[in-house]
């Protein structure tokens, strides 16, 4: 076998079968929404407080779980969202 026909032989290589190359890490995009989303999360609670501070909702009884929820960090509640979007 000659030097010239061992490089004319194509190399078989596995093909991906998902490969974009102008495409974000997949887990980089997953973290960003998951922070977005907590933080949308957060800061809806922390509206409903400011509502019920201004006489225009009434949270009664479920006030202490929403400032609960509105002081937790955003990593907690991104964990939450992330684990929820690993089971579905």
């Amino acid at each position: 076998m000659s030097p010239a026909k061992s490089c004319k032989t194509p190399r078989k290589e596995p093909v991906p079968t998902f490969y974009l190359p102008a495409m974000w890490p997949l887990g980089l995009q997953h973290r960003i929404a998951d922070t977005w989303a907590a933080w949308r999360w957060r800061r809806g609670l922390r509206r409903l407080l400011q509502d019920e501070e201004r006489g225009l909702a009434r949270l009664g009884a479920d006030r202490a779980a929403v400032q609960r929820g509105a002081q937790e960090r955003l990593a907690v509640i991104a964990a939450r969202i992330a684990e929820r979007r690993r089971r579905s």
